[in-house]
């Protein structure tokens, strides 16, 4: 980029005599092979970077020289590396808005409270539009780190290590042997009724793990004067300043500070995790198991989440050497559209090369993407607990995220010096974006689709019923189609041919007593023969088991059924279903339509409908017909949707069966021909449906409007 020697603001602070506060302390840093400079400011308690050319002026202000005489030296040492008189500027201007600098003009001390103000008053905004993070500081734990760091030290080495490792990893043996109970006792972990427990777990993991920071930074000599309380989503929990860190040289230091909670929380989780296995049902089995639960998911699915400024965004940013990789990842964002959009050429990148810019530019568009869905996440579930309170937290993010960078957006249109050649092509693109945008989204129709799962049946399907009950003796493998007649299945019950030689033995009795009764005149015969009938009507049942010990297909078609191996030595019991005959013909799938698509199904013109099933991702197949069964439904036409065998549709939690929906939907069956594709009876898929064409911004406008008329009736 060509650099600017010269400023028409230079005479505004050439003749001025600057100095750094005696606060600051500055020390080195390496950053991918360079030599960094790192300033603490002790009063604020704030870190700032700078590279060694502007360090170098930094330091030659000593208040007894002005700028231009500081400025001139740099540039006779420096040369070409020494900064222009533009880059000094913002160098000092920086410097200003931080309280770095003081001067001998009797206003600077007025203007350093202003400025304090200012700085207060950017964090109560920031507070203020952070509802979901709002942070308290409370006291100064520095004094009792500092008297308990000995008791702490040990576990803080190399023997600490190899602790944690047999820990943890023995913690882990005794939950994965334990699986089934932890995964049956996680499903009610956010009942109502162990929600509280569930809180103060969650509240004592954090207090350990944010100490696991503080002893981490005192390991390595740095200093932790602020301990507070963050309420991440109205809920309170333990916070640590470990900023201290940020001025060590060692990057693997910085990286075992952001590490050291995770760390710390895991050993709590592993401690938990001995006591819930060797304890009974009880408050302290409940209370470990919580605090397993907490200790464990939550640091893996948020504090090591780089996306989120929790720990693992700070581990990232030491281990790629990219500080303040959210704040450069916009800024880049910003460079390349003026730079590129507005073609402004003054316009200077946080980064250091072309692959840093790629990394910078990803991570901020990923990092801001996740950031506005997770708020999204966030007032959902505040606002259907507190409506008003969600909505409150609604008008401040939507005020955050949308028009306080649009007011910026437009005062760097309008007032920003570096884009003063170029003003009127920076206000023609930023129209014809917005216009074009406008167009694309709210203007051309756009394709609408809306989607079902379903199942699909093959028509004239029969199941494959064992007639009579056995054991399954016969050990051939069953071919994928059949014909019917063919034995599936071999079955043996010995009991049956002695119960069978017992009831013609009583019926051979049977028939001698009423040859009896016969002689004596017939006395009590019609009770003999109904008791002989009776008998004969079971002996038949039992001569139709004896031959029904093979199971027979039904009919022509491919077989759906458990493999014979599978069944060996299992006790069948009769009238359970071993398979399903599946004929060739037509097929049906099943289309459940949530409440949500109703409106579409019923009022929009249908322009076609395509399926899709797991595992054939490529394979589409078309239905010949569409019917609609009339009214709504409860009952899901195959256990196979519901939530409990694992299906993609909530079902409620007192129906034992697993077949009614937590909200009635419409049916909609698509009969399908056997074709090429792969089709599968019991099959469970997706239909989309296409609809008519509408802009981009009445769908999601529509869409909005059936959430929160669903969730919160308004």
């Amino acid at each position: 980029m060509e650099r600017k020697l010269f400023s028409e603001s230079w005479h505004r602070v050439a003749a001025q005599k600057i100095r750094l506060r005696p606060s600051v302390k500055v020390r080195k840093q390496f950053f991918r092979g360079n030599t960094w400079f790192i300033a603490n400011d002790l009063y604020g308690d704030q870190f700032f970077r700078f590279r060694p050319e502007a360090w170098d002026f930094i330091a030659r202000l000593d208040g007894t020289k002005t700028v231009e005489e500081v400025w001139q030296t740099c540039l006779d040492r420096n040369g070409d590396s020494a900064p222009g008189q533009g880059e000094a500027i913002q160098i000092l201007s920086n410097l200003y808005q931080s309280n770095l600098i003081v001067s001998d003009f009797p206003s600077d001390v007025v203007q350093l409270f202003e400025r304090q103000k200012k700085r207060h008053a950017r964090e109560w905004k920031a507070r203020l539009f952070g509802i979901f993070f709002l942070r308290i500081p409370l006291f100064d734990p520095d004094a009792f780190l500092n008297r308990t760091i000995r008791y702490v030290r040990p576990f803080l080495s190399g023997f600490g290590a190899i602790f944690w490792l047999a820990l943890v990893g023995s913690a882990i043996g005794v939950a994965v042997s334990n699986w089934e109970a932890l995964f049956e006792r996680g499903q009610g972990a956010l009942s109502p009724a162990n929600l509280p427990i569930l809180l103060v777990a969650f509240v004592l993991a954090k207090l350990v793990h944010e100490f696991g920071h503080g002893y981490a930074v005192k390991r390595f000599g740095g200093e932790v004067h602020v301990m507070g309380i963050t309420f991440l989503v109205f809920t309170p929990i333990p916070y640590v300043d470990a900023t201290a860190a940020w001025a060590f040289r060692e990057r693997w230091k910085r990286v075992w500070v952001g590490s050291a909670g995770m760390i710390v929380e895991m050993v709590l989780a592993a401690l938990a995790t001995f006591v819930w296995a060797s304890t009974g049902p009880g408050l302290l089995n409940s209370w470990c198991f919580n605090l397993m639960l907490v200790a464990s998911v939550s640091t893996i699915l948020f504090n090591i989440n780089p996306l989120l400024k929790f720990d693992g965004y700070y581990i990232l940013s030491d281990l790629t050497d990219s500080p303040n990789l959210q704040t450069r990842g916009m800024q880049e964002m910003g460079h390349l559209v003026e730079r590129y959009a507005f073609g402004g050429q003054h316009s200077q990148s946080p980064a250091g090369s072309r692959a840093d810019a790629v990394w910078l530019t990803g991570f901020g568009i990923a990092s801001w993407f996740f950031r506005v869905y997770i708020t999204y996440i966030i007032i959902m579930f505040v606002a259907d607990r507190y409506l008003g309170l969600g909505f409150l937290a609604a008008v401040l993010t939507v005020i955050g995220l949308i028009f306080m960078p649009l007011y910026k957006g437009v005062k760097f249109l309008v007032s920003e010096p570096r884009i003063e050649r170029v003003r009127a092509r920076a206000y023609i693109v930023t129209a014809s974006v917005l216009a074009s945008g406008f167009l694309l989204l709210g203007v051309l129709p756009a394709p609408r689709y809306f989607r079902a799962h379903g199942i699909l049946f093959a028509e004239n399907a029969e199941f494959i019923v064992a007639r009579s009950s056995g054991a399954v003796e016969n050990f051939d493998t069953v071919p994928d189609s059949a014909t019917s007649g063919m034995t599936m299945l071999r079955l043996n019950n010995p009991e049956l041919p002695l119960i069978r030689r017992q009831l013609e033995a009583e019926r051979d009795q049977l028939s001698a007593v009423e040859r009896l009764q016969m002689a004596r005149e017939g006395l009590g015969r019609e009770v003999l023969l109904e008791r002989r009938r009776a008998n004969s009507i079971r002996i038949e049942e039992l001569e139709d088991q004896e031959q029904a010990m093979e199971v027979r297909v039904p009919q022509d078609g491919r077989l759906a059924s458990l493999q014979p191996k599978e069944h060996f030595q299992r006790w069948i019991q009769r009238g359970e279903i071993v398979g399903e005959s599946i004929p060739e013909g037509a097929w049906r799938f099943f289309a459940v339509v949530s409440q949500e698509d109703v409106n579409l199904l019923f009022e929009q013109e249908m322009q076609g409908v395509s399926l899709r099933f797991p595992g054939n991702a490529g394979a589409v197949v078309e239905p010949s017909d569409l019917q609609i069964v009339p009214g709504r439904q409860e009952y899901l036409p195959s256990p196979a949707l519901g939530w409990r065998t694992g299906g993609p549709i909530r079902v409620r939690d007192d129906d034992s069966d697993g077949v009614r929906a937590a909200e009635p939907f419409f049916l909609v069956m698509l009969d399908l021909e056997a074709t090429g594709a792969p089709l599968h009876h019991g099959r469970v898929g997706m239909a989309r449906f296409r609809v008519e064409n509408e802009p981009y911004l009445s769908q999601w406008y529509r869409k909005m409007r059936q959430i929160l008329q669903k969730r919160f009736q308004i």
